[in-house]
């Protein structure tokens, strides 16, 4: 008949599912058309024509999970499937803490691990990392921060002194460059060298930087132990200073003597936000961080990079001198092992060369069974290692970690790298976070705990990570809205991996949707790789 329109063919049709759309509302009963790469219509689309149809019936629909901070700069070049994050459901990872290989140089790169997985630095900045990504293909999208410490290691080195105005000067021109490649925003780590020698002005003055460029000030606090509150307010007033909306990485109270805190924690931002300020926080949702072995050590031990750092292990004083700071000192750094202590400290990852009995040990364990002074082992261990050891570190509560994740402040992230199950990739006992971060809120913390609602867990993952990051394109699920979509069943999704055995995919995660593309089913990944850049607000057209 003149005058009626074509019907409209979709590409996908999600139907008969519960949609949660990630803006905190109810879950309704409806159908998701995609047409490419976009979400085309939502309502009863059962008599709409679809080149492919997933069944949702009894299973929750919503947008693809925000990974807000990740680690897999790396392991998604060696392995573009990103397997243990793809089964949870990120369709987006957040990358740039500390280091991210979009800035890497010659000086800066991590060897070790390009090594590790058989491959050299080929690319050239931050154009030629996303490019090298685009060429092997990812499963999921990939957006990075310029962080703070590579652009002080490309100035100053691994000096302890600031930057002379010329020097800042040229850090603040990186930053400017960064943030119109497409960086997110500025990130700092400030317990780690040599992130741990910018003074806070030097801060403020590179997060003005990003400020111009519309970014986000996230950082790795100065102290999330015995200095919390004030790291804390070194954050806030970094943002306050800068005018820029500040983050605080994966939200903690360690140490045994702080626990039952994060409700004081928790107060300040929303202090500093009734002030005017727009601050919130990420977390991950065990009682356990990761990091390296060596960061346990005091600055000056680490001051200059890892060969000066093992040439000065080597030194019966220096030990002597670095023991009693740790046993005493918990003033100006963060005393990782005095918030732990040997018994908590659990041995994730040694280079190859080592003994590799002592994976998944606490560090008491094995200077037990060698029937050994716990210090001599544990300054052993670094000097053996070459300062390579990657470490679990079991100093939070569980009442600290549920009430952090009730705010409404915190968003999740896994901090953690894509790994896979076996390969390469599943050498060591890594933190469980790899395998298991948004399913256990799930399962934990909204199915068996009740600490939250369903729908707005889901929010924290997809919507409000996504305005957290200034993503604007992702994270609801509505029409023109990029299509990362999850599909998975509330009464079965569990995370299965544990400290003991890490390497175990979740269940319950049916269907990952990346870009409008089924990149894993219920038969596992489908081989599509469907990931692609995330920008941010200030990058130029190419």
């Amino acid at each position: 008949m003149a005058g009626c329109a074509e019907p409209v063919r979709y590409d996908l049709v999600i139907r008969g599912g519960e949609v949660i759309r990630g803006d905190g509302g109810p879950s309704r009963r409806e159908d998701v058309g995609i047409i490419g790469d976009r979400i085309a219509a939502l309502g009863d689309l059962s008599a709409a024509q679809s080149g492919q149809v997933i069944d949702a019936t009894g299973l929750v629909v919503a947008p693809g999970f925000i990974d807000v901070q990740g680690q897999s700069g790396t392991t998604l070049l060696a392995d573009g499937n990103g397997e243990s994050h793809l089964r949870q459901g990120i369709t987006t990872e957040i990358i740039g803490e500390g280091s991210s290989p979009a800035f890497w140089s010659k000086e800066s790169a991590e060897i070790d691990t390009l090594t590790l997985f058989g491959m050299t630095l080929d690319w050239t900045g931050f154009g030629g990392y996303f490019e090298r990504l685009r060429e092997r293909g990812t499963t999921i999208n990939l957006g990075t921060f310029v962080p703070a410490s590579m652009v002080r290691r490309a100035v100053i080195g691994l000096d302890n002194r600031p930057p002379t105005p010329a020097e800042l000067a040229q850090m603040e021109a990186m930053v400017d460059r960064a943030m119109q490649d497409g960086a997110l925003g500025l990130s700092s780590a400030l317990i780690y060298v040599p992130g741990s020698f910018a003074q806070t002005d030097e801060l403020v003055a590179l997060a003005r930087v990003a400020a111009r460029h519309r970014g986000i000030y996230i950082t790795h606090v100065r102290g999330e132990s015995f200095n919390l509150f004030s790291a804390l307010d070194e954050a806030i007033g970094i943002g306050r200073d800068a005018g820029l909306p500040v983050v605080i990485f994966h939200l903690k109270v360690a140490a045994k003597a702080n626990w039952g805190r994060m409700e004081e924690a928790l107060a300040k931002l929303n202090a500093a936000n009734a002030a005017g300020g727009r601050v919130t926080a990420t977390m991950y949702p065990y009682a356990a961080g990761g990091t390296g072995l060596a960061a346990t050590l005091p600055l000056w031990v680490q001051e200059g990079g890892r060969d000066r750092m093992l040439a000065r292990l080597k030194d019966p004083e220096v030990r002597t001198r670095a023991r009693t700071e740790i046993e005493t000192k918990i003033d100006g750094w963060e005393n990782l092992l005095q918030a732990t202590t040997f018994d908590g400290i659990q041995v994730a990852s040694a280079p190859a060369e080592m003994d590799q009995s002592i994976v998944g040990k606490r560090i008491a364990q094995i200077a037990a069974e060698r029937k050994a002074d716990v210090w001599d082992v544990y300054f052993q261990l670094l000097i053996d290692s070459g300062g390579r050891i990657g470490a679990l570190y079991h100093m939070m509560s569980e009442e600290d970690v549920a009430t952090g994740l009730r705010s409404a402040l915190v968003t999740i992230g896994t901090d953690s790298a894509a790994l896979r199950a076996e390969g390469v990739l599943s050498q060591g006992s890594p933190h469980p976070r790899a395998y298991g971060t948004f399913p256990r809120v799930l399962a934990k913390y909204v199915r068996d705990d009740r600490v939250l609602a369903l729908s707005d867990a889901v929010r924290r993952m997809t919507g409000a990570a996504a305005a957290q990051m200034g993503i604007t394109d992702r994270g609801l699920i509505r029409a023109e809205m990029l299509a990362d979509v999850v599909v998975f069943n509330p009464a079965t999704v569990k995370d299965n991996a544990t400290y003991e055995r890490p390497h175990q995919y979740p269940t319950g995660i049916e269907y990952v949707v990346v870009n409008g593309v089924v990149a894993l089913d219920p038969k596992g990944l489908t081989g599509a790789r469907p990931g692609r850049p995330v920008y941010g607000p200030a990058m130029r057209p190419r």
